[in-house]
């Protein structure tokens, strides 16, 4: 599996977790999931600007 579907795959993950936190009525988690997710994604365009 390339590195990009890894990253891709574990931001599916980390976005299922987020809506199943913030249903569960979980906040806290949710936020932290979410910042997790930003950080993935701020990882990624500053990947893409590389290249």
């Amino acid at each position: 599996m390339r590195e990009n579907e890894k990253v891709y795959r574990t931001l599916a993950m980390l976005r299922y977790q987020a809506d199943r936190y913030q249903s569960a009525g979980n906040g806290a988690m949710s936020q932290r999931v979410n910042a997790e997710i930003r950080r993935l994604m701020n990882e990624i365009h500053a990947d893409a600007e590389k290249n």
